[in-house]
């Protein structure tokens, strides 16, 4: 078939074959004054489930030494440990313990707090006391940090309180839903939020469970809300969403990395103090951004989430959003080349239930894209071709970021990078599409080789 001359867009829906560049920030430039706003130093976390750690319930203290040095290698600063329990389920506090150590012992200045997700308040105390004075506790103005999966103003004054009655102040950043039977965030439900808890130090809008579009959308208002209120914000990013439970069956488009950067973009824009990746180890929501091994180790935890594509190229891609954020350098150093893609069609159905083996949808399954998607940092002009299955696409680009999309074909997925006539970067999809949707309705990732 003849290669397909694609041209490029800035719409961030392009049709057939589109592309999509970012120069522009929120539709227009971001100045020097925006990324100057806000004086406290940036920085990046991860959102880590404590309960899931890669290498299984055998975790050693070695074993989170590893992870933290795989984030510190892409900038993230600190890891924020979702506890859904402490006491009542002792891993919680035995691999809390483990992970504390493994920093210290590291020397690097990582840092650790703890997220309380529906956590009572006895427990709640016990668990950010154990660790108040820990040198890796990550501190604001002096005092340990405590973020939230949930809560209310409620539990959180009488959690202030009692901490401080023990004499352990802390900095308090939660995530708190909107009151109402709908739990949305609106302008009045902002508002009310913020007239309710004067008292925190800050918000953090969890995000993850969305449309990215919506994500970024809603962390651009709500952070500029937060600032106006004189308070501090930490902006969500996540890689995508894909929840097969029972009680929790959806599935949200990413568009490959393209959300994710928008995400990015929309917490620079609002000069957010701190980023918050959702998640670093999310197994089962498939947020994951943590390289667990070669593409073919698809299981984890003996399959207890089924099988698990790559998504370490969604960590990749965000090193070049981790410095802008932090320094507000734009500059493009290395040529990059990332895609991003299903394994089948969302007309397909999956296994979305692993405790009955049912096939089916995902809420949300009608409104993926059988699109491969691709993600360009580019330090001068150059063309990029996708080949997907017979399916061929050539994207002439200018330097810069870009973020493309094809409509996808079965068999195997090639991507390549050529500038002048050299072919400088390549590589292959780690698998192919199919009728057959083993992976469940997950991305695959994976970056191109320099040669």
């Amino acid at each position: 078939m003849k290669p397909k001359q694609a041209t490029v867009s800035i719409s961030r829906r392009a049709a057939l074959a589109g592309a999509i560049s970012v120069p522009l920030l929120g539709g227009r430039c971001l100045s020097s004054s925006a990324l100057a706003v806000t004086e406290e130093p940036r920085a990046v976390f991860a959102h880590y489930m404590v309960c899931c750690p890669m290498t299984g319930g055998g975790v050693t203290t070695q074993d989170f030494a590893a992870e933290i040095e795989q984030a510190q290698a892409h900038g993230i600063d600190g890891f924020v440990l979702n506890c859904g329990s402490w006491d009542k389920e002792p891993r919680y506090h035995a691999y809390g313990r483990l992970i504390f150590m493994a920093a210290s012992n590291l020397g690097t200045g990582f840092k650790l707090f703890f997220s309380a997700d529906g956590l009572p308040l006895d427990e709640t105390i016990a668990m950010v006391a154990e660790f108040y004075n820990h040198p890796n506790m990550f501190r604001y103005r002096g005092k340990p940090v405590l973020s939230t999966y949930g809560g209310d103003d409620e539990w959180g004054k009488g959690l202030l309180k009692s901490l401080a009655d023990m004499g352990k102040p802390i900095s308090f950043v939660p995530f708190f839903f909107p009151k109402g039977p709908d739990k949305r965030f609106t302008t009045e439900t902002i508002e009310q939020l913020i007239a309710e808890n004067g008292y925190v130090d800050g918000f953090f809008f969890f995000g993850a469970g969305g449309q990215s579009d919506e994500i970024a959308r809603l962390s651009k208002q709500i952070g500029q809300a937060w600032r106006r209120a004189g308070k501090l914000y930490m902006a969500p990013v996540t890689p995508y969403y894909c929840a097969l439970a029972p009680n929790n069956n959806r599935v949200f488009e990413s568009r490959g990395f393209e959300g994710m950067a928008a995400q990015w973009e929309a917490a620079i824009n609002v000069s957010a103090q701190w980023v918050e990746i959702v998640t670093w180890n999310d197994w089962g929501e498939s947020t994951y951004v943590a390289s667990f091994g070669p593409p073919s180790a698809t299981e984890l935890w003996e399959g207890a989430w089924g099988p698990r594509l790559s998504h370490e190229a969604y960590l990749a891609a965000s090193t070049y959003y981790i410095r802008w954020f932090k320094t507000g350098d734009r500059s493009i150093r290395t040529d990059k080349l990332y895609w991003f893609y299903r394994l089948a069609p969302h007309s397909q159905p999956g296994t979305i239930d692993r405790s009955t083996n049912a096939i089916g949808y995902p809420n949300g399954a009608i409104r993926l894209e059988d699109r491969v998607f691709a993600s360009v940092f580019l330090t001068a002009p150059a063309h990029v071709n996708i080949a997907s299955g017979d399916r061929r696409y050539t994207f002439a680009l200018p330097a810069g970021v870009h973020h493309l999309n094809a409509k996808f074909a079965d068999g195997p997925q090639r991507f390549s990078l050529v500038r002048n006539g050299q072919t400088l970067l390549k590589g292959d999809g780690a698998f192919p599409i199919s009728e057959n949707n083993w992976s469940n309705f997950n991305y695959l990732s994976g970056q191109a080789d320099h040669l």
